[in-house]
């Protein structure tokens, strides 16, 4: 029954961490202009909700870069995060370095790709920026993983050591 739950929630974390790497690629690969109406309609509503109406459009393009910009951080970390847990717990046989490398070369070629590739789609361009953006995002939650991962395995080696 336990071995069962295990892969249903392996199962789970790779359904997870697949659909947010389609929609990340969905957003990336998609028009550009379809994707700023889409999103500034978005965008607009939420900021309808914070700020007053007096914005000048100077302002409401900034706001809109800012949550842009906050977005992809978000999504890239949770990326970072969800990616780093679901190939640690699908793979418990290997070594830690092993697992460790794998992810990080799996997400720096997620976040790389998904910026570099705007270049072959009509009216989106490649952003050195928001592509460094998207590697620090999802550097700090495989970080976080992996240091947690790290420092649990250590502590119970050094439980088992030390209780027996």
């Amino acid at each position: 029954m336990k071995k069962k739950r295990r892969k249903t929630m392996i199962m789970a974390l790779w359904v997870i961490f697949l659909l947010m790497v389609t929609m990340i690629a969905f957003l990336s690969f998609q028009n550009g202009e379809d994707a700023k109406r889409f999103g500034d309609r978005i965008i607009l509503y939420l900021a309808g909700l914070f700020f007053d109406e007096t914005m000048t459009k100077k302002e409401i393009e900034s706001v809109i870069y800012q949550v842009r910009q906050y977005g992809r951080a978000v999504a890239f970390l949770l990326i970072g995060i969800v990616g780093t847990i679901t190939i640690h717990v699908s793979c418990p046989k290997c070594n830690w370095g092993m697992k460790t490398g794998i992810t990080a070369f799996i997400l720096l070629a997620i976040a790389i790709f998904t910026e570099r590739l705007k270049i072959y789609i009509p009216s989106r361009h490649y952003s050195y920026e928001e592509m460094l953006i998207s590697i620090m995002a999802v550097t700090v939650g495989f970080l976080a993983v992996s240091a947690i991962t790290l420092t649990a395995k250590a502590l119970k080696g050094l439980l088992i050591t030390l209780f027996g």
